[in-house]
């Protein structure tokens, strides 16, 4: 066990000797350790604040001259007023006329002035005093204190009704005792709240389906000035069917254009037509009028109106391949086509008929007549009818089937989309003798694009030169090589959003060696997916191919089989003229190759 000694205490004067030998100078004496002094800052810490206090007064001397000459000097000698004067609220079409006015109410000159206006392109200027001198835009030049002047434009908005427009006018000047430029701008707001052309329109509240009905519309020019460039746009129910327009539409046009309308001038428009067998309760139409104006319509009256239609003795409906819709078909595809008829009265109908036309703008109706089942109709040309139909009873209905083939191929001048219109023709209803036409809604057929595929593995071209390689047929512990070819076919619309795809077997390798047309081929090493895609393929290019290469090594499990190298290859793509999506599949590819003429009876593995 050890014992611990405890320190020896020292003296005041000991520790007062030990510091001295510490701190005593040169000169031999202790600095005062009760006070501490700052050093000396160096010359360059100095220069630089020097430096900042000069820059900060003479900031400080610059903003007390920028404030003094601006709001001192400067606003009690010159002062720029600015007003407009004009309308706030104006109806679209009526002439208008607005003033801007400016005046130095200061007592220094303004050395120059000018001013640029900033219109709408909804606002046409016919006039402005004085005139610009070009583009909206005047020099004005000196003006004297006290001194005023105004620039007055006066023009017409064609807008659409309501809607906010503004004018803008910026006015640049240059005091006499300043050498630069100030700007002001001074704002109008315009409201467009109404407008001179009136619209009515007019027609039955109540129809009979099949009986002619008469609309009326009827456009003004309520103001003192000629209008210009006017589009009436109706909008009328699928059900209605337009069979005579005063005036007529100009060919090709949805709408009537009225060129000028002088004061006070009204244009009337009759349209008669009748609503079809489908059609029933309230069928709401509507009339748009508007300027125009490069090609855009800027809306100013809108009407609308509702008709309760009401149903006949005989109500029928034509239905396609399930539906009364317009619809798309496929090449080669079969229509079938069932006229429903029913009679809602009390009393017999007789001495009915039926006329289906089938009809088309772009060319020959694609139907392949030859094949087509038509039952008792009678058909000549794309027209087929049905005379004398068997009496209806009341309340009772009956139906005609009939199927209509399209080519599978189409020859030049063959139309890709076409019309179906059926009218009933009804005599007589019990002891009234009257005849009545009924039409239905016509259907249109528009046709997908004709997209044909093909796969097939190789392992000779077509000539017999050898494109795989290894033995064939496949052997045992050997590896055989096969290239694979998808070609794709379409010349009727262009399609969007190519995809062709298939899966390699676990016992097959991607050899990485690909080349197409058009589009990228691509594997995925995880899902084992092919992977063929086309951003859009134009219907004038007809034709895409594109190969890659594969390879097998049998084993004995194998033996006396054939090879399975690929599984269903699919193909998917959007028409993008019917916008409907395209799908087709095609078989698994196995080692048999029966598309290869060098290569048949050389698929099955041997050892």
């Amino acid at each position: 066990m050890s014992t611990r000694k405890t320190p020896k205490r020292r003296s005041a004067r000991e520790i007062r000797r030990q510091l001295r030998s510490i701190y005593e100078g040169s000169d031999g004496r202790v600095p005062d350790l009760s006070k501490l002094e700052r050093g000396q800052r160096s010359r360059l810490t100095q220069f630089l604040l020097k430096t900042i206090g000069l820059l900060a007064v003479l900031s400080l001397i610059a903003w007390i001259g920028f404030f003094v000459f601006t709001k001192g000097l400067f606003q009690e000698g010159e002062t720029l007023h600015l007003t407009t004067q004009g309308p706030e609220e104006v109806k679209s079409g009526e002439e208008v006329s607005y003033t801007f006015r400016y005046e130095n109410t200061g007592t220094v000159p303004i050395a120059s002035l000018a001013l640029k206006l900033t219109i709408p392109s909804t606002f046409h200027v016919y006039s402005s005093v004085p005139e610009p001198e070009g583009n909206l835009a005047w020099t004005i030049g000196s003006l004297s204190a006290g001194s005023d002047g105004a620039v007055t434009v006066t023009g017409v908005f064609l807008a659409e009704v309501p809607s906010s427009q503004r004018l803008q006018a910026l006015f640049t000047y240059k005091p006499a005792n300043f050498s630069s430029n100030f700007q002001d701008i001074l704002t109008q707001k315009v409201e467009v709240t109404n407008s001179v052309v009136a619209l009515s329109f007019t027609g039955p509240e109540k129809a009979l389906a099949g009986d002619t009905s008469e609309y009326v519309v009827n456009v003004q020019n309520t103001s003192s000035d000629p209008v210009f460039n006017l589009r009436v746009i109706p909008t009328f129910p699928t059900d209605f069917i337009t069979t005579n327009a005063q005036p007529a539409m100009a060919e090709g046009q949805t709408y009537w254009a009225i060129d000028t309308l002088e004061p006070g001038e009204l244009a009337a428009i009759t349209i008669e037509g009748s609503y079809t067998s489908t059609a029933s309760g309230e069928q709401r139409l509507a009339v748009v009028v508007g300027f125009v104006d490069q090609d855009l319509v800027f809306v100013q009256r809108v009407q609308e109106l509702v008709t309760d239609v009401l149903g006949g003795s005989i109500s029928f409906s034509v239905i396609v391949n399930g539906s009364s819709q317009n619809q798309t078909a496929d090449l080669g595809e079969t229509l079938r086509v069932s006229l429903d008829y029913a009679n809602q009265s009390q009393e017999t109908a007789r001495d009915m008929s039926f006329t289906m036309t089938l009809s088309s703008d772009a060319g020959t109706v694609p139907v392949d007549w030859n094949k087509a089942n038509v039952g008792t109709g009678t058909r000549v040309g794309n027209e087929v009818s049905w005379e004398s139909l068997p009496e209806l009873a009341p309340e009772s209905s009956s139906v005609i089937d009939l199927s209509l083939p399209i080519y599978a191929l189409l020859d030049p001048g063959e139309a890709d989309s076409f019309t179906i219109a059926v009218v009933l023709t009804l005599n007589k209803v019990g002891t009234i003798t009257s005849t009545r036409t009924l039409e239905a809604t016509p259907i249109v057929i528009t046709l997908n694009s004709d997209v044909s595929l093909n796969a097939q593995a190789r392992y000779y071209s077509e000539s017999g030169t050898a494109i795989g390689s290894g033995p064939i047929p496949p052997q045992v512990g050997q590896t055989t090589s096969y290239r694979v070819y998808w070609n794709l076919s379409n010349s009727l619309h262009t399609i969007e959003n190519v995809r062709m795809t298939a899966t390699l077997p676990q016992d097959v390798a991607w050899l990485e060696r690909t080349d197409t047309d058009i589009g990228t081929v691509n594997y995925n090493s995880t899902t084992r997916q092919i992977t063929w895609t086309i951003p859009k393929l134009l219907a004038e290019l007809g034709h895409a191919g594109a190969w890659f290469d594969i390879a097998i090594s049998p084993d004995s499990a194998d033996v006396g089989r054939f090879m399975k190298l690929t599984s269903t290859t699919s193909f998917e793509a959007k028409d993008s003229t019917t916008t409907e999506s395209i799908s087709e599949s095609l078989p698994e590819l196995t080692s048999e190759l029966p598309d290869d003429d060098f290569a048949l009876g050389k698929g099955v593995v041997i050892n």
